[in-house]
This record gives C-alpha cells, structure tokens and sequence, in this order.
C-alpha cells in the first residue's frame, strides 16, 4: 500500500497496554480505532522468544504483514485458505528465535489445518476480530482450543452482542482454569428471563474478568466531531408505485394472517431493497411494473453529492452486494472492495483509494481491519443489518491519525419512514400472538428495532 515506512511511535496508553499484554493470555477489547494492530505487533516485538501465529480476517493479513514491517518487527509468511505454503514442519524445526517469524492465517485455516499449526512450538498467538470464536460448539472454536502457546492475545472491539455468554469462549480460550464452565458464567451474567437474553451483574462480571479483559474508550484521542446525518430521498414515481404496492401486500397478509416474526422480517428487507432499486428483487417479466434501467433516486442524489464535493474523499457502501455492483461499482472501479476478493484485490483498490479518495464495498467488506482515516465522509445508502457492523464501519474512518470532521450520511427512501413505524405495528402483532406480558414484548420489539434502524 503507498503508506509510510517509517515506524509508528505508540501512544503512552499504548505503551500500557503493550506491558499489560507482556505475560500474554488477555483480552484486549479497545474501540476500533484505538490501534490495536500496532499495540499487539508491538507487545509480540518487545516480548515474544519465538514463532508466532496471528489469526485474521482474509482481507485484513496484507494490512497485518505491512505494519509488521513497518514496525521491524521481523519476517512475515502468509499463506492460502486452508494453510497451503506454510511449510509448519520447517517452522517447528527453527531453532533461533530471532529475527522473529511471523505465519498468518485467517479463521478457515484454523478449522482445516490445525492439525499442521499444532506441530509448531508456538510462542505467541494474537487472533484479531475474535468474536468469529464466540460460539463455543462452532468447529473453529474448537480448532482454536487445540491450538496452545506461551502467550495469548485477543482482541476485539465486540467482545459480545447482547449476551455476555458470547465472551465465555474467548475467555475459556485464554483462562480456561478460571473459565471452565460456560453454565455457571452464564447463570451469573445473563439475563434468560422476560425476553432475549441481556446482561446481569455487571459489575460483578467486571470484577472477574478484569485481570484478563482491558477495554479504552476513542474518546481519549480527542478527535474531531463525528456526526450523523439522515438524509430524505424522494423515491422516484416508478419506485413509490413498486414500494405501495408490496407495502399494501405485506399489511393485508400481516393483518389477516398469523404473524411469523421471521417472514416479517424478510417482508420489511424487501421494502428496503424496493428504497434502493426495484430492480434488485424483480424480474425480466416485471418489466412493465417498473423500468429496469431506471436510475434510482437515492443514486442521483450521490452523483450529484460526488459532483458538488469533488475532491472530498469519501466511503461509498450498502449491505447488498448487487446493488454495490450494479450502481456503486461504476463510480469508482478500481477502489472496490467485496466479498470474494483476493488479499492482492484488495492491496490494489487500497492503493487505488490512497490515490483518488473514494473507496466504494459491501458493508459486511469493509467493516473490519481495512484502515480509510484517508477518508472523513461516510455515505451508507441504506440502513445496516445490525448497530454492531455499522459501528465498525465508522471506526475504520474516525480512528487514530483523524484529523478531520467525520461525518457519516444515511439515505433514507422518504416512504421508508413509514416502513419503520410499520416495524413496531406489526412486531408488536407477531411477539403478542407468542407472549402475553408486556415487558417481554416490549424487549423484543426495542430489539428488532434496533436489527431494522
């Protein structure tokens, strides 16, 4: 990538949470932004006395090799999906400890391969993004669990999701004595009763895991103000003539029929798509219901928000790939990042972004380990599936080194705002037809809200 070669200095709280790191087997769960790339290259550099595995998500082991580099933090091996080109035995066989060696994998390679990662005496392993091990009875997770060294780093910026079970894996990776049954942390920490599960005893959860678990909020960086702009789109006549009528469809079946919540759901992602382009979900023989080349409203609008800011580097992105291709792509074809892309793909449009400033991908593409604080303007043309992702997202551009106002745009279909009323109406229909108590129903429908903002 055309970044600078020279070193980067840590922070002083950097410089904390390298020490803390020093005997290893820790959580490192800061805000995306924070750095916790360099933090771990940094510790493995300062107290690492052998070979080290670093777990990754495929798209972000070219980001992981440049900044070991960078920080002369030794010799980088990489390798393919399942392990191929790691030659383990020769690994296991090193006897030097110095420079140190560097293997990167991504999560597949751990569930296909782990019985090759096992014959290296490893010293240190970092796993970036470890909330892809949540889920105890998941192969990878298990995979993982064979795979032992010396010292022990995770880190992640999500540690869980609603449930704090979702941490029990990753702390029964790195304290399994501490951590060895997943029932009694769930019986003390989670809320199984009046609705999905949600936390309980927090402070009593902080306590127990402090040792082990560290997590920095951004705002110690001080960054310029980040906000939030919704942005209402005038659909198109052909679009809000598509739009009624599903809408119309989906209210007569919700309103004559047992509610599933599920095809609720499916119902409301398809008003969603009708917000960005029709086109999307219908066929050639739909035709005469709308104009399949038509240009979408919430497209017009970003080419004439490209034109008036010329120059301003910016983050193109929506949840749905076809779109993505089919509108996004166009706008800036050599800097667009999907799912599927190969590790030099990607290499290729990061260099093609620090060139031009507009990087366009899939959410779920960009949400984790690319670094776009070259960029200060976000624009998600629709809503994300979940808080979580978007949050990630934004972390990639309003980072350490930001030193501009961010500002992250949401176009909203102008019809769509009856969509999300429409959320609540029916929910609420489909959770009383299961539950009969207020509060349950109540926590579901400020859950599903929040899957549907």
């Amino acid at each position: 990538m055309s970044l600078s070669l020279d070193p980067l200095v840590p922070y002083d709280w950097q410089e904390e949470d390298i020490n803390w790191l020093a005997e290893g087997n820790k959580l490192l769960a800061n805000d995306c932004g924070l750095g916790k790339t360099l933090t771990a290259i940094e510790s493995a550099k300062k107290y690492a006395m052998g070979p080290i595995l670093v777990v990754c998500p495929r798209l972000t082991k070219l980001w992981w090799a440049f900044n070991i580099e960078r920080q002369q933090a030794g010799l980088v091996g990489t390798c393919g999906r399942a392990g191929r080109g790691v030659k383990w035995d020769k690994i296991a066989r090193r006897k030097t400890t110095h420079p140190l060696i560097w293997t990167i994998v991504h999560p597949a390679a751990v569930r296909l391969s782990w019985k090759d990662i096992i014959k290296v005496k490893w010293d240190t392993i970092i796993v970036d993004e470890a909330h892809r091990f949540k889920n105890r009875q998941a192969q990878q997770t298990r995979a993982l669990n064979k795979i032992q060294a010396r010292r022990k780093i995770l880190m992640t910026a999500t540690p869980y999701g609603r449930s704090p079970a979702d941490m029990w894996a990753l702390l029964n990776y790195i304290q399994p004595d501490t951590f060895s049954s997943y029932w009694r942390f769930d019986r003390n920490y989670v809320n199984r009763y009046w609705g999905p599960p949600r936390p309980m005893n927090q402070q009593r959860m902080a306590r127990e895991i402090a040792p082990f678990y560290r997590k920095r909020d951004i705002s110690i960086l001080n960054l310029p103000p980040l906000t939030y702009s919704d942005i209402p789109v005038q659909l198109k006549p052909a679009q809000e003539k598509v739009y009624r009528e599903l809408a119309t469809q989906d209210y007569a079946e919700f309103a004559t029929e047992e509610v599933v919540i599920m095809n609720a759901l499916v119902q409301f992602l398809r008003l969603q798509q009708c917000a960005l382009d029709p086109g999307l979900m219908l066929k050639k023989e739909d035709a005469p219901l709308y104009p399949l080349g038509e240009i979408p409203a919430k497209v017009d609008w970003l080419v004439e928000w490209l034109q008036d800011h010329e120059g301003e580097p910016v983050v193109l992105t929506s949840r749905y790939r076809k779109f993505v291709e089919k509108w996004l792509m166009p706008l800036a074809p050599k800097s667009t990042v999907v799912g599927g892309m190969t590790e030099d793909d990607v290499k290729l449009a990061m260099e093609e972004f620090e060139r031009t400033g507009v990087l366009v991908g899939s959410l779920d593409a960009i949400k984790e380990g690319l670094n776009l604080q070259r960029a200060n303007t976000i624009i998600v043309m629709d809503g994300s599936r979940s808080s979580t992702a978007e949050y990630q997202l934004s972390k990639r551009v309003y980072r350490v080194g930001q030193t501009k106002p961010t500002q992250i745009i949401h176009l909203v279909g102008q019809l769509s705002y009856r969509h999300m009323w429409t959320v609540d109406m029916i929910m609420r229909k489909a959770v009383t037809q299961q539950f009969d108590d207020a509060k349950t129903i109540d926590s579901y429908i400020q859950h599903i809200q929040e899957l549907n903002r």
